[in-house]
């Protein structure tokens, strides 16, 4: 994906997320619906990016992006199943050519999951 290893995602045409982007910048977006910058900002529906479907949350810290999350929404898994959706995320990050996991200047990308609440998930996470 263009762009993903100096930190930027476009989440849709109209929303591009990079190191130091804003919530104040965000408010200023289709996606904005008076949300709190201090909780988890799930965007309305699926997003295509890459020509895959994911739903997309938004972590904002200070002011400031701390973590894109994304979850793979083109096969369904049953909860039972979820671990698969790790394999899937691992895919899409090697097209990507990144692999499971990098670290950059700006942050890191990964492809994790989360036994605990049984969720797995690309997590793009900025440095302050």
């Amino acid at each position: 994906m263009a762009g993903i290893r100096e930190g930027f995602i476009a989440v849709s045409d109209k929303l591009t997320i990079y190191p130091g982007f804003s919530f104040e910048q965000f408010k200023q977006t289709k996606f904005y619906r008076n949300q709190d910058g201090i909780k988890i900002i799930y965007l309305d529906g699926q997003q295509i990016i890459a020509d895959r479907k994911y739903m997309v949350s938004l972590f904002f810290r200070n002011g400031k992006i701390y973590m894109v999350s994304l979850i793979c929404c083109d096969q369904e898994f049953s909860a039972n199943d979820e671990p698969k959706r790790k394999i899937l995320h691992d895919d899409i990050l090697n097209e990507w050519g990144i692999g499971s996991q990098a670290r950059y200047s700006w942050g890191k990308i990964s492809s994790d999951y989360d036994a605990r609440s049984n969720l797995s998930s690309i997590n793009i996470v900025y440095r302050a």
